[in-house]
């Protein structure tokens, strides 16, 4: 039940701004110095209890770490697996011509996890953390990056017969760069089994 009387935020922990609190304590207004008052309040407590129950509890509990490996790289496996299955339709869709239905499949997980959605959701990461397979790290980004291209080239095709001048569609670029993306997903599977 504390109250600040002053109205600047930044002296609030200061020494004045104690002097000039309305606590439900009077012995509150006794204290010295932030160090008494926070100790008074109970952080430096409470911030110990809080390390205390973690290490003990992680000391305590002790899962098998190989079993917890295992469940990981096969889910990741699975999810990679799963984006395989739904890139594999993509090549057909851009000779069809089928901009929106490619996009769709490239920016919704778990294809985009592969790309698009930043380190720390990628599947692929995730497993090269998992398994240590350090050679999968080149993989990953060339894979990224072919279906980062594939998705710039089919965005473009879907709006160039809106552009002025003779545009031309670019068909061959983005069908070489997601066979190329399925072919390294391919092998980053093959390679973590």
């Amino acid at each position: 039940c504390l109250q600040f009387i002053g109205s600047n935020p930044s002296s609030f922990f200061s020494v004045d701004a104690l002097s000039l609190m309305k606590t439900s304590s009077p012995a509150a207004h006794k204290l010295p110095s932030r160090r008494d008052w926070l100790s008074q309040a109970g952080v430096g407590g409470m911030t110990a209890f809080v390390a205390s129950v973690a290490s003990t509890t992680t000391a305590t509990v002790g899962f098998p770490q190989a079993s917890f490996a295992a469940g990981a790289t096969d889910e990741y496996l699975a999810e990679l697996n799963i984006s395989l299955d739904k890139m594999k339709p993509i090549p057909k869709m851009l000779e069809e011509l089928k901009w929106d239905e490619a996009r769709t499949v490239l920016k919704n997980p778990p294809v985009s996890k592969l790309w698009n959605l930043g380190d720390g959701q990628n599947t692929v990461l995730k497993l090269i953390k998992e398994t240590g397979n350090v050679e999968l790290f080149e993989v990953k980004d060339d894979l990224a990056y072919n279906l980062q291209t594939c998705d710039a080239l089919v965005y473009a095709n879907n709006f160039i017969e809106f552009q002025p001048g003779n545009g031309k569609l670019k068909l061959k670029e983005p069908i070489e760069a997601m066979n190329k993306a399925l072919s390294l997903l391919e092998m980053i599977i093959k390679d973590s089994q």
